[in-house]
């Protein structure tokens, strides 16, 4: 096949590091525009010194102009900041298709991604026609869309176990809560100090973070009522663990009258027959971040006891949880087989 141009913004940053590392292993995409404002004009490999001896490519200013020569038919934005979205409609105009791994285009209401994210959004007319790219629910519509909003690493953890047993009424809407464990990488590069993500802080100590109010419940909940097909509000509350990436969360929920663990879990197998990245785990307590380090897997499991549902699950933050699921979202936008590129450990 011939390789597909794509341009990575925000190529240095632990999302834009993970998304260069999956698509120079990728047979249907090529590098075109490795994206840096602050650097460039260097090389990579001297922004990024584990690229030394894997790659040439050159750092370039993250401008419409500067992507639109390169040639690039996709972009990965793989920037925190929403000065990002500026550039999309100029991109847009250009042909290109987009997908954001930040939080610009996952809500749909530009009054909710106000109430959550606390800035104003550079394009609220692309929302409503955005893709909430969570790759195994919103296929058929990732692979027509012009515009993808990557679900955020806690998000995907907890809606791919709960939206299939909320479709089938398996589990009732209220009561639903998540408790969720991440490693520091899922704070970037920068000292954050909402989730005190120093070395002291984290090195044998364990901690919770934005207990009240974090920025993913809107979009947990967003997606929760429309597969439950009304108001559903998912209680959550994360954790910062002395590990550098991976998410382990554990969901509880009260089930519907007479549903069984195997009834569970024949709903799962159900849903996801055949998706490569969903592996259902014999067990809860087979459901281990280490499973799923550097890779694109999302593993999950229950155990129940009558009236509620415990259900653990674990993903790689930086894979399944951003660059992984974007590219997955990638191959889905351009017709490739989902699992092109990522089936190997070490991402």
């Amino acid at each position: 096949m011939t390789p597909i141009p794509v341009a990575v913004l925000g190529a240095t940053g632990y999302a834009g590091e993970i998304a260069i590392r999956i698509l120079l292993g990728h047979p249907g995409f090529r590098i075109a525009h490795a994206g840096s404002d602050r650097l460039g004009g260097i090389r990579l490999a001297d922004a990024v010194p584990a690229f030394a001896g894997e790659t040439d490519l050159m750092l370039s200013a993250d401008t419409p102009e500067t992507i639109g020569i390169s040639g690039a038919q996709a972009v990965i934005l793989a920037k925190k900041s929403p000065e990002v979205t500026k550039v999309v409609p100029a991109l847009l105009a250009r042909g290109l298709r987009l997908i954001d791994i930040g939080a610009e285009f996952r809500l749909r209401k530009v009054e909710d991604y106000q109430t959550w994210y606390k800035e104003q959004h550079h394009c609220p007319e692309l929302l409503a026609s955005a893709v909430y790219g969570l790759s195994e629910v919103n296929t058929e519509a990732i692979r027509s869309a012009k515009v993808v909003g990557n679900p955020g690493c806690f998000p995907t953890s907890i809606l791919l176990p709960l939206i299939p047993l909320l479709k089938a009424r398996l589990i009732k809407p209220t009561g639903i809560a998540a408790i969720s464990y991440t490693g520091v990488s899922g704070a970037g590069k920068k000292f954050a100090e909402a989730n005190n993500n120093l070395f002291y802080a984290v090195n044998e100590n364990l901690h919770s973070y934005k207990t009240v109010g974090h920025q993913h419940i809107g979009e947990i909940d967003q997606e929760l009522s429309v597969a439950g097909g009304g108001a559903i509000h998912c209680t959550f509350v994360p954790h910062l663990a002395p590990i550098t990436r991976g998410i382990h969360t554990t969901i509880t929920a009260d089930l519907s009258l007479n549903i069984s663990e195997a009834q569970v879990m024949d709903c799962w197998q159900k849903a996801y027959a055949g998706r490569p990245f969903v592996r259902l785990r014999k067990s809860a307590k087979d459901v281990e971040v280490a499973h799923v380090t550097g890779t694109n897997f999302a593993d999950f499991s229950c155990a129940a006891d009558g009236r509620t549902l415990i259900i653990t699950s674990a993903i790689d933050n930086l894979v399944k949880g951003a660059s992984g699921q974007a590219i997955q979202n990638l191959n889905l936008m351009f017709g490739l087989p989902e699992s092109l590129g990522l089936l190997h450990r070490g991402l």
